[in-house]
């Protein structure tokens, strides 16, 4: 069966402006991200390229946008990749892919013009269309997400495929030499490449799109969990999600071995209302810098509300845990504008005691630090009911 060259060649075109109508009619109705436009205008220009080929024998200059239109497709689709993924640097400035394209057009215009037989002008096309599309594969692959896109991979496949076929093309044509009419299955199989490329870049381009609103998506979702489980000021679980790892690791352990220490800033209201609201948020980050950095990967630190932190302690004993409230007050001895006390109320967590017992029994030796002079660590003992307190330890601190 021989098949008729224009009849294929404006099947080529319509399915390529079919894909770019698809993609079109997607960025129309749905969220898109930067770098959709050029890739849909890619596929649009390549579309309106193959359709000035159905007219290169009545218009010289049909033939040269022609190839000019068809060309543009990997750059245009880089471009589009380098604001689609603009927080990636890539290696070569964006500048060099125009004056890349610009190169390969100039070559095949040349070659065009100095040959009439259509074999070298087919030979210099296929050149400039691989280098363009080699050219683009590589920056594909220098992209930091590369490794974990999925439809990055499979584009740069179908680049370097497309790189092969239009090499292949090009030898082809050069050493094969067969009749003047083999130029035309040539300029057809050009346009077949081009077509398969828009065909696969529909559906990569809803694929990376996929993959962003995912990414988003999640990224997002950490967002929301950061802001619901942590303070944005101290930087350090709230209240409640302090509640929810303590009881999670209490129950992990038993409570094995495990310490329980709470404190707070001495005369925070007073901070407050003398140096401004600014000051006493800069006391409670300062706090909490020197508390987080004073804690083991396995300690749970939380700001249960005002200036009042809690710290639970696994594998240690109460000893241990003044021992860290040391170390936390260590920082903050230095001179300051603002001098600051801390008091500490520290337990010994109780086999099968919850989280907020143990928070009351501490709660209990912070007031109790408080009443013997603040600026200083109080252990207790026993339970809720009968506590006995242990003299109260200096932690160096002048509260103000």
């Amino acid at each position: 069966m021989t098949l008729h060259p224009p009849t294929l060649l404006l099947c080529s075109v319509l399915a390529m402006a079919m894909s770019a109508a698809l993609m079109t009619l997607f960025g129309l109705s749905q969220r898109v991200y930067r770098g959709y436009v050029h890739w849909t205008a890619a596929q649009a220009l390549a579309a309106i390229g193959l359709g000035l080929h159905l007219m290169r024998d009545i218009h010289v200059a049909a033939q040269a946008l022609a190839s000019l239109f068809v060309l543009q497709w990997p750059v245009l689709l880089l471009a589009g990749l380098r604001r689609f993924y603009r927080r990636n640097e890539m290696p070569v400035p964006a500048a060099f892919d125009g004056w890349l394209l610009a190169g390969a057009y100039l070559l095949w215009l040349a070659t065009w013009a100095v040959h009439a037989d259509l074999i070298w002008p087919i030979a210099a096309y296929s050149f400039s269309a691989a280098a363009l599309l080699l050219y683009t594969a590589v920056m594909l692959t220098r992209l930091d997400i590369y490794a974990t896109s999925t439809g990055l991979k499979t584009l740069s496949v179908a680049l370097f495929v497309s790189c092969a076929m239009h090499v292949w093309r090009m030898f082809h044509s050069v050493l094969t030499r067969r009749q003047p009419e083999s130029a035309v299955d040539l300029v057809l199989a050009g346009a077949v490449v081009a077509v398969l490329l828009s065909l696969v870049m529909v559906y990569l381009a809803l694929q990376l799109t996929h993959e962003r609103t995912q990414h988003d998506l999640g990224e997002s979702q950490r967002q929301l969990r950061q802001l619901a489980n942590f303070d944005m000021l101290t930087q350090v679980p709230n209240r409640r999600h302090f509640h929810e790892l303590a009881a999670r690791m209490l129950a992990s352990t038993d409570g094995a071995s495990a310490s329980l220490l709470m404190f707070d800033i001495d005369h925070f209201k007073r901070i407050n209302d003398r140096f401004g609201h600014k000051a006493g948020d800069e006391a409670l980050c300062d706090v909490s810098r020197s508390l987080r950095n004073s804690l083991r990967a396995g300690d749970i630190a939380g700001r249960l509300g005002g200036d009042e932190f809690a710290v639970l302690l696994p594998h240690t004993s109460a000893d241990d845990a003044v021992a860290v409230a040391a170390r936390i007050v260590d920082p903050l001895t230095s001179p300051r504008p603002v001098p600051l006390g801390l008091s500490f109320g520290v337990v010994q967590v109780q086999p099968g005691e919850s989280a907020d017992a143990a928070l009351h029994r501490a709660d209990q030796a912070l007031y109790e630090a408080k009443r013997q002079g603040r600026s200083c660590a109080v252990v207790a003992h026993g339970d809720n009911d009968n506590p006995v307190f242990t003299e109260s330890m200096p932690l160096g601190l002048m509260a103000f």
